[in-house]
């Protein structure tokens, strides 16, 4: 049976966490970001709706990641499924029918719906914390990170990440101030991951969380059990609005 992933390190935290305090929830933010930079690779699936000047779009995107690259291939509109595009160093490149082309750099101000879901990534992994904080996002525990990147003057990347799973649930990109995208997360799975760093031990109060103790790839990560796919659905369907 498929097992989404998560993150082993989180245990400890996510047990001393509720207990809330400026302290232990950077100590959470940190762990967390430290987590998602040690993710190699991953498979993943969201809806995106785009608010345009005139217009609002939606696509439904499964996401072939890595850090360095990223491969994202269409599957709805079905007038669009089957187009895929590559992200890689903030070039995109098309790929229809074994035809494949540059579609050019994308800047700050016109990031693309391909480009959402890599970029909402390299957030979570290293982006600057500019708002945290614990929200409940329909009856689920969240915790709710909003980050920019260096490279993206006037964009900010906000996911709620539910407490349980650490799987993101819903995001949110603006760009100065205005939303331009949301997205609903539908799957997230690891297939291969690195050691994370530790965190600064400035921040690190996690106790006697063992990263040695990490759970194979693929393999759900909480505070209590492994969880199912079953269980990765309902959290997921919980938070749809």
């Amino acid at each position: 049976m498929r097992k989404a992933l998560l993150f082993a390190p989180m245990l400890m935290l996510l047990l001393t966490a509720c207990g809330g305090g400026g302290e232990k929830q950077n100590s959470l933010t940190a762990q967390l970001q430290a987590e998602y930079a040690a993710v190699a690779s991953a498979t993943m699936e969201a809806d995106i709706t785009c608010h345009y000047e005139d217009e609002v779009r939606e696509y439904t995107l499964l996401c072939a990641y890595t850090p360095e690259s990223s491969t994202v291939t269409v599957l709805s509109p079905a007038n669009l499924a089957g187009i895929s595009a590559t992200v890689e160093g903030g070039v995109l490149s098309l790929t229809y029918d074994g035809i494949s082309m540059d579609a050019g750099n994308y800047s700050a101000g016109s990031v693309s719906p391909v480009a959402a879901l890599p970029r909402l990534m390299e957030a979570a992994a290293k982006g600057y914390v500019s708002e945290q904080g614990e929200e409940t996002l329909n009856e689920r525990s969240c915790l709710r990170l909003a980050c920019g990147l260096e490279d993206d003057e006037g964009m900010l990347y906000a996911t709620w990440f539910d407490q349980e799973t650490l799987l993101p649930l819903r995001s949110e990109i603006s760009a100065d101030g205005v939303l331009v995208f949301e997205v609903a997360w539908s799957r997230f799975e690891v297939t291969d991951r690195q050691e994370p760093e530790e965190p600064p031990d400035d921040t690190d109060t996690a106790g006697d969380a063992d990263p040695s103790a990490a759970v194979p790839q693929n393999a759900v990560m909480t505070g209590v059990k492994d969880w199912t796919e079953a269980d990765e659905a309902a959290a997921y369907a919980n938070a749809e609005e």
